[in-house]
């Protein structure tokens, strides 16, 4: 077998998804599915590329109560609460 990357030709079924550039190199650009389909003397050959949507971003967390008093032996319970984007 002969690598033949850089003398193939590339294209993206939906650019929406994702994008193919001259060397190959696939950039996911939003969620879903598509095909890059490759291209070599005639020859076509296609990759199944899935683009998932971005994990969440953690942006802050809170703590309650935000101060407490307690007398020895009391107990209080923290709830946490996160915010993603």
């Amino acid at each position: 077998m002969a690598d033949v990357t850089e003398q193939a030709s590339y294209s993206s079924a939906d650019e929406g998804v994702a994008t193919v550039n001259a060397t190959g190199t696939i950039t996911a650009v939003g969620a879903g599915e598509t095909e890059v389909i490759v291209t070599f003397e005639g020859k076509t050959a296609t990759v199944a590329v899935s683009v998932e949507e971005p994990a969440p971003e953690l942006q802050s967390i809170t703590a309650t109560p935000e101060s407490v008093t307690l007398t020895e032996g009391d107990t209080q319970a923290i709830g946490v609460e996160a915010e993603y984007s």
